[in-house]
């Protein structure tokens, strides 16, 4: 489905299953792991995990923004850091899985906003026991990592 973002970029998304899913911004493909559609949407009636997959898919489009705003400050926060080769390969792993945790509870945060009562009653319908551990694992590697890499980037300058 074409589509278009609120900050004007054209994009494309399908949404086929749980493990197939394509998001385009620009003609450029926005890859990530189905960690949402395999986790969160676990047990739920195939017409309501294909329209929440959808919207989370469409959330990844219109909070690219912040995504990218995060990802820069956490790149920021390195600045004229030096590291040993450890050190680096320790720093990108640490910034790619808070990147990723933080832009997945953005895209699903979005989701629950646009579908409202309709998400909950899904959930309420089909309870996930996977979906407290869902938010509590992102939620602490996306804030807990974002901090870590943010506090370790002001000790290097200080």
């Amino acid at each position: 489905m074409q589509i278009r973002s609120w900050y004007g970029l054209p994009g494309e998304i399908e949404v086929e299953n749980e493990l197939w899913h394509l998001v385009k911004v620009g003609g450029v493909p926005l890859n990530h792991p189905p960690v949402v559609n395999l986790i969160l949407r676990r047990g739920l009636p195939r017409e309501d995990r294909l329209r929440l997959s959808y919207l989370h898919e469409y959330g990844h489009f219109q909070t690219l923004p912040l995504a990218v705003a995060h990802a820069l400050l956490l790149l920021w926060a390195r600045r004229r850091q030096q590291r040993t080769i450890l050190g680096w390969l320790t720093w990108l792993a640490a910034l790619a899985v808070a990147h990723e945790a933080v832009w997945e509870l953005a895209s699903e945060g979005y989701a629950i906003a646009h579908d409202g009562a309709a998400y909950r009653e899904s959930y309420r319908k089909t309870p996930n026991p996977l979906a407290l551990v869902f938010w509590a694992v992102m939620g602490s590697l996306g804030i807990g990592l974002s901090a870590w890499l943010l506090r370790s980037g002001s000790r290097a300058q200080g």
